[in-house]
């Protein structure tokens, strides 16, 4: 099958999450998020007031719902949003991917006090993660795949043991991406679509084999509750950007102007914003998602600036092209030293994912875009805000941090 591209956006037609195109050949990313401009927000957000009063009416002692958060600017939003717009009691939480970078670790201790939150935060077993980590790459070509089971199961768990009616997310992927569902369909979060697409077909379970190191109990924390108890519980999950429409960019530049949160330069990509809490996202896994699928996490952000008019198509093929040709070296050593590989061993698992089409080891990742990049280009990158030294700057991984302590 002929591999051909969005006439409006830049996604592929073999996407993993699953896209169509239409006659016009525009995708269904792009046909559902004309949503966003024809929707009547205010009334979504009524019938959003409306489903918290009957959910709320089982009331518990001491909060209204888990919000899930990392280190990063959107979740400021979210969290001024349900607690200030909706005057919800949130217990926040969050499971520590344990490549921390220190702006996600100062953005965590902000947003803590910025908001008097109650905060939990949950850290496997190092030794067991640094396993599975290893055994991600090798069987499933993912370096992410141990944080995406922890962070999707983790808020779940809490709210049933603290019998929290609802988990509120702040939006679900595969829509925003391309356009699974209307907003208007309310999808929530299940265990079906945490197998489809955030564990990408996998379960725990798959990764104890004869073959390999990890054992059961090194997974059990990242298994998912039973049918059963959620049935019984009647937890829901909610993603938020069924009822506002959802703009991450906007919401994170809101956060930085107004509500203390840290925006910072990142390999591989203009976004300040997105991933900056971290330092393997752009690095590692961004390399062995262009192996697996062709494309990039930039791509991914050029998308949703091109729906929401801020870049031109003919711009972001170029700011594409720039960004997925950046080896990100210092990213990679750290990496390599968390892990035990030294520098050859990192490169020789990107080109065997990559199947032998090497990228350019020798490139090296700058501060600023280079001289050759169009006008329009540079000015678009220069138009997200930084108020912090870039993620390249950090010596490490920060395993866990000390609040407040770590900020300025």
């Amino acid at each position: 099958m002929t591999r051909s591209r969005c006439t409006r956006c830049l996604y592929w037609s073999d996407h993993p999450l699953g896209i169509t195109f239409d006659d016009d050949g525009v995708c269904s990313g792009c046909r559902t998020h004309i949503e966003k401009t024809t929707l009547d927000w205010d009334a979504r957000l009524s019938m959003l007031d409306s489903r918290l009063g009957r959910l709320l009416r089982r009331r518990t002692p001491d909060y209204d719902c888990v919000v899930p958060v990392r280190g990063t600017p959107e979740y400021f939003y979210e969290i001024e949003f349900l607690t200030q717009r909706l005057g919800l009691r949130v217990l926040a939480v969050n499971y520590n991917s344990q490549f921390n970078s220190a702006v996600g670790i100062r953005n965590l201790a902000r947003l803590r006090d910025r908001f008097d939150l109650d905060f939990m935060g949950y850290t496997s077993n190092p030794v067991s993660y640094r396993k599975l980590v290893r055994e991600s790459i090798l069987q499933f070509g993912t370096v992410r795949w141990p944080a995406l089971a922890g962070e999707t199961q983790l808020p779940v768990r809490v709210a049933l043991e603290r019998r929290v009616p609802m988990v509120i997310w702040p939006f679900h992927q595969p829509t925003e991406m391309v356009g699974t569902h209307s907003y208007t369909e309310e999808v929530e979060m299940s265990r079906a679509s945490r197998h489809s697409f955030d564990l990408m077909g996998v379960e725990p379970g798959d990764f104890v084999t004869h073959r390999g190191l990890v054992q059961d109990y090194e997974v059990e924390d990242l298994l998912y509750p039973g049918d059963g108890e959620l049935h019984r519980s009647g937890l829901v999950g909610l993603y938020l950007a069924n009822y506002l429409p959802w703009d991450s960019r906007r919401y994170a530049e809101h956060a930085v102007d107004e509500l203390g949160a840290i925006a910072a330069r990142n390999s591989r990509t203009f976004d300040t914003y997105d991933r900056v809490d971290d330092l393997v996202y752009m690095g590692l896994h961004d390399l062995l998602k262009v192996a697996k699928y062709g494309y990039g996490r930039v791509t991914d952000s050029l998308c949703r600036e091109i729906r929401f008019g801020r870049v031109d198509r003919a711009t972001a093929i170029e700011l594409e092209a720039h960004f997925l040709a950046e080896y990100p070296r210092r990213l990679l050593e750290l990496f390599g030293d968390w892990i035990g590989a030294n520098e050859a061993a990192v490169d020789w698992i990107i080109n065997w994912e990559m199947n032998g089409r090497l990228f350019p080891t020798d490139v090296e990742w700058a501060a600023q875009p280079d001289d050759h990049l169009s006008a329009p280009a540079r000015s678009f990158i220069a138009s997200f805000m930084t108020n912090a030294d870039p993620l390249v700057m950090d010596s490490s991984f920060t395993l866990i941090g000390k609040g407040l302590a770590l900020d300025e």
